[in-house]
């Protein structure tokens, strides 16, 4: 699929969820976690009618507590749709926890407040999941750009990467969160609302830029699915 009608289907998905409260999980879980979690979630539904929720809690904070055991408790307070369940998750989560349980906890907690909203709300709740997460309604992006034919960046063009990006990105009401710049080419890392035209906003920057000497190529990378390592760096270089 092409880059314009990859834009194109992402903005009509974004518009058929506009009727709905609409959440993002914010950590940045891995589509592969996010997507364990749904199908452990759905073996564990039939779990509920025989636990009571006191007693998951109480799994879920004891120190003698298996990983496995944890897992199963923080799940199935997610999906109880219960308040007290989602604040034991909440105050859970104040506490330092376990690397291995950390972005497990971040989708229990973000499903257990869309539970909760479910049983309180005639409104359609809409979960939002990617690699890079987000940030309240906004989803978080990781991009590539490179110079023209590869050619390294004087100092002057570096200084209007980096005024014209985050000021660009600010407009669209977006948070630029990184901004890299090597010899011939940068990266970015930046959150932009559901509503608003990610194409438009970035091409628009690279002509704003390339009014002074169209020396940053029009073709780039952009992807809410993870951040882009070396290797997809050097492969996006590539003529």
């Amino acid at each position: 699929m092409k880059k314009e009608e990859l834009f194109k289907h992402f903005h009509q998905s974004m518009n058929d969820l506009r009727r709905g409260n609409i959440r993002v999980l914010e950590t940045e879980a891995t589509v592969e976690q996010q997507l364990e979690f749904l199908r452990y979630s759905e073996n564990l539904h039939k779990d509920l009618k025989n636990t009571s929720i006191d007693d998951l809690i109480e799994l879920l904070q004891n120190a003698e507590s298996s990983f496995p055991d944890k897992k199963y408790a923080m799940t199935l307070l997610s999906i109880s749709g219960e308040l007290k369940a989602f604040r034991a998750l909440e105050n859970y989560s104040r506490n330092e926890v376990e690397p291995d349980l950390h972005n497990w906890l971040s989708i229990s907690l973000a499903q257990a407040r869309i539970a909760l909203e479910a049983e309180l709300s005639d409104e359609r709740q809409i979960f939002i999941a990617s690699g890079l997460g987000g940030k309240g309604n906004k989803l978080r992006f990781c991009a590539i750009f490179k110079a023209e034919q590869l050619r390294p960046f004087s100092d002057y063009q570096r200084k209007l990467i980096e005024q014209e990006f985050p000021y660009h990105i600010a407009k669209y009401a977006g948070e630029m969160e990184e901004l890299l710049i090597e010899s011939n080419y940068f990266s970015i890392v930046f959150l932009i609302g559901l509503q608003n035209n990610l194409q438009q906003m970035l091409e628009e920057t690279i002509d704003v830029c390339n009014e002074y000497g169209n020396f940053i190529s029009p073709a780039f990378i952009v992807t809410n699915v993870k951040r882009l390592d070396k290797q997809d760096i050097m492969q996006s270089l590539e003529p």
